[in-house]
């Protein structure tokens, strides 16, 4: 967002900013909004709510969260609080994205915490003075396990993102809570050290800022009493009547808006209380909180996968950069600004690269966590008992202790070839016959994927994906997968825009690379393509290239990126590489968009079926 800095300072003046007209469709597009908007990502640990995990890693919380809102009943209202406000450490903002409207009700109510502090120093001076001299505690039972019939029926285990009370004792000291545990049913009561109720928001303006209303009227439940779950310091009770004149006060001079699918609110949580109305029918809407500010760069952007992970809208292509050039491209890749390194075993170069991504961390141009290092598992090591040793192969040419991305290179078994054998193993099984073939060796594509899984789960891969597939075998590994696809790999240009199959990824919430992004360029020397083939000489792309003052290049590699896909160009040249990272600076009007789409021709030039008939009498028509 060019203008997040004016963004953050009108949330601060009126206390939240709405926006209208976006096309944003899943939880991880509106994740990259987010990340772009100059808002300090937080994750949520203490909250009382039971939620879901929409973008992120359960159990992980080095990347940013999405999560679901408040999950109870849509017959209970949720009363109005700033969030986390029960804990020392809560949010400065909170964000929210509607995904599905409900039929009826379920706005998302607000109302200015400074006009609430007015309005009791006006009317209840000597509460007032009460609660600022003995400010208040926080006292809720949690379950063990989550309660989803209760609004605050988020469990001790899910709260602090742990599986045992040990676990959860080390994050409440961090929080400065005391508790206490009963062994008969699992629950734990647990209070917070005494916070202030009224504060000074971000404008200047003192503030009624605080969980009291949603904590004394709306923490009630089958382990909770109304009234009690928020006591001034010294342990005395709020006075109820006030509490109660004071909710009617909010209710009656809350502004509400009706939410419609695409539309998000960022809410300055010093300033705004928010809270939330029945409703009835299916509502999606999603939250996320940050804390702070951070820098914003219009250098680059990124693509939020499910993980929560960012990864890089451009990336640099290893495919045919020959071994003694590939370490120095790769060093002055990274050195020109690219940080997604896209590798593969099948390259033959991994070891060589893996050099020059460390002679760039070597000289600090960037660290291990600023790069995206990807790599492929190739087709000869399917069988689930290949898949680990091919991954740490890969990884250790690379000289890395995990993949940020990990793609099954193409849906084709190939017959194992051991790596002292040979190594890449390439497409054919034994070169020496007198008549070279490739053998295919059955493997569901299950046992494979399962595989992958299981190096997620020991930390050896962050993420991972497929290459060359299209909707149908998609279909099949999202029947069963247990961690889906983060990324496809595809081959994508002018030329072959394939737009159903974005159209499904981008509904199931999978990132797009598109390889080959300027066409038939890489093909031309293997013989594959013509250089009339190229889409670079297509009067359009010209054209709109001489409008924007840019090459036709940059034209096709923004087109490519504008309609949501990451890229991966490749050149050994490093004014090109340059060339090819200076496409964030403009952009293309819906009508040129269109214009590049148009020159679609489903032409592919990288297709297994029509290259191995023709190098080696074999085929795999993948796409027929």
């Amino acid at each position: 967002m060019k203008n997040h800095e004016n963004i953050v300072k009108a949330a601060s003046e009126y206390g939240a900013v709405m926006f209208k007209g976006f096309e944003i469709v899943t939880g991880e597009e509106w994740a990259s909004v987010l990340y772009a908007s100059g808002l300090k990502e937080m994750n949520y640990v203490g909250g009382a709510a039971v939620r879901k995990l929409i973008v992120g890693t359960e159990g992980r919380l080095d990347n940013p969260q999405v999560l679901t809102t408040n999950e109870s009943p849509p017959s209970q209202p949720i009363p109005f609080h700033h969030e986390l406000a029960q804990t020392p450490d809560y949010p400065h903002h909170i964000c929210f994205y509607c995904s599905a409207n409900a039929a009826e009700g379920g706005s998302t109510p607000l109302i200015r915490s400074d006009y609430v502090y007015n309005f009791l120093q006006e009317k209840y001076p000597d509460f007032v003075k009460d609660i600022e001299e003995k400010e208040v505690q926080y006292v809720r039972t949690v379950p063990e396990i989550d309660d989803p019939s209760s609004a605050q029926g988020r469990s001790w285990r899910s709260m602090f993102h742990v599986q045992t009370r040990e676990e959860a004792e080390v994050e409440m000291k961090k929080q400065d809570f005391t508790w206490l545990w009963d062994d008969a049913t699992g629950n734990c009561t647990i209070s917070s050290t005494k916070l202030p109720a009224v504060r000074v928001c971000s404008n200047g303006s003192k503030a009624f800022l605080n969980q009291i209303v949603a904590a004394y009227t709306g923490w009630v439940d089958k382990r909770n009493v109304y009234g009690k779950s928020v006591v001034f310091g010294d342990g005395s009770l709020l006075p109820k009547e006030i509490i109660e004149d004071l909710v009617s006060w909010m209710n009656e001079k809350r502004c509400c808006y009706r939410w419609e699918s695409g539309q998000f609110v960022i809410v300055d949580n010093t300033v705004a209380y928010h809270s939330r109305q029945s409703f009835e029918g299916r509502r999606k809407v999603f939250a996320a909180i940050a804390k702070g500010t951070k820098p914003v760069t219009a250098t680059q952007t990124n693509v939020v996968l499910t993980s929560g992970a960012r990864m890089p809208s451009l990336g640099f292509g290893c495919w045919k950069i020959a071994k003694e050039q590939t370490a120095e491209t790769v060093y002055n890749a990274v050195k020109s600004g690219y940080r997604c390194i896209d590798e593969a075993c099948d390259y033959g170069n991994e070891k060589e690269a893996g050099a020059g991504i460390k002679k760039a961390i070597d000289e600090k141009l960037v660290s291990r966590e600023e790069m995206w290092i990807t790599s492929k598992l190739w087709n000869t090591y399917h069988r689930k008992e290949h898949v680990e040793a091919a991954c740490r192969r890969s990884m250790a040419d690379l000289g890395v202790d995990y993949l940020d991305l990990y793609l099954v290179h193409f849906p084709i078994a190939l017959k194992y070839v051991a790596p002292e054998t040979r190594y890449p193993p390439e497409w054919v099984h034994d070169p020496a016959a007198a008549e070279p073939r490739m053998e295919e060796d059955l493997v569901p594509i299950r046992e494979t994927w399962e595989a992958m899984e299981a190096l997620v789960a020991q930390g050896l891969v962050r993420n991972i994906g497929f290459c060359n597939i299209g909707t149908s075998v998609l279909r099949d590994i999202l029947s069963y997968a247990k961690v889906k696809p983060a990324v496809l790999q595809v081959e994508l240009h002018p030329y072959n825009t394939q737009e159903k199959l974005l159209r499904f990824c981008r509904a199931n919430s999978i990132a797009v690379t598109g390889f080959s992004n300027l066409g038939a360029g890489s093909y031309v020397e293997l013989g594959m393509a013509a250089k009339t083939d190229s889409c670079l000489n297509e009067a359009i792309v010209q054209s709109i290239a001489a409008e924007h003052k840019k090459t036709p290049a940059q034209v096709v590699l923004r087109w490519a990126v504008q309609r949501g896909t990451t890229i991966i160009p490749k050149s050994s040249n490093v004014d090109r590489m340059a060339e090819n990272a200076d496409i964030f600076n403009f952009t293309l009007t819906t009508a040129q968009m269109g214009q590049m789409a148009a020159l679609n021709k489903n032409r592919r030039f990288n297709d297994p079926g029509h290259f191995c008939e023709l190098a080696f009498s074999t085929f795999f028509p993948i796409y027929e």
